[in-house]
């Protein structure tokens, strides 16, 4: 049995993260959810996105750091905005981290003013279409290859796994938009998989 910590998007713990934890408990695994928002969801990023500024980035870590303190070992999964909450928690506690799973993408470990930690590996799953996904390649065109090279370069296994569609939240059923159920199923899979091997 691994310890999961599992960290929403901007959106909140809707049903794509419910499921994901009931699927992983299933499996034989133990779940804690960060939820930051302490119940509330959000129907669009816009409205999200100025929320999690308002809150702030560094109260976001704090609440983190607090809310997961004595899971240990533990194996970190995080969505959007909250796969860069799950790199940080993983490299403010190397000796505890076990694996960190990105879904939407991640972001280079400059940007979150930390190091990669020592011999974990990083598993990113994106759509080939994901909008914010291609947004953030416009910003930064070397984003995926700048993480890859923080994991491999701390002794990591990095492997980045490509859907097609372009759903950012592609589990999630209530974003009819964005819902890819075959895509999702294969995630689900992968992930568990991947808690399985490294937890």
């Amino acid at each position: 049995m691994a310890q999961v910590l599992l960290f929403p998007s901007v959106l909140g713990v809707r049903q794509g993260i419910t499921d994901l934890a009931e699927a992983l408990t299933a499996a034989g695994h133990s779940v804690t959810t960060v939820d930051h928002l302490e119940g509330v969801t959000f129907d669009d990023y816009p409205t999200a996105a100025a929320r999690s500024q308002e809150i702030g980035f560094p109260a976001q870590m704090a609440y983190a750091r607090e809310a997961t303190e004595g899971v240990a070992p533990f194996v970190a999964v995080g969505f959007s905005n909250g796969a860069a909450m799950a790199q940080w928690v993983a490299a403010q506690r190397p000796a505890d981290a076990r694996g960190v799973v990105m879904v939407g993408g991640g972001m280079a470990m400059r940007h979150l003013e930390a190091t990669w930690p020592t011999g974990v590996p990083g598993q990113v799953h994106v759509t080939a279409g994901d909008p914010f996904h291609e947004e953030d390649r416009q910003v930064d065109p070397m984003v995926d290859e700048q993480l890859q090279d923080d994991v491999e370069q701390a002794g990591g296994a990095y492997s980045y796994v490509e859907y097609q569609g372009e759903g950012h939240l592609f589990n999630d059923p209530t974003l009819t938009s964005e819902y890819q159920p075959e895509e999702a199923r294969i995630l689900t899979r992968r992930i568990i998989e991947f808690v399985d091997e490294v937890g």
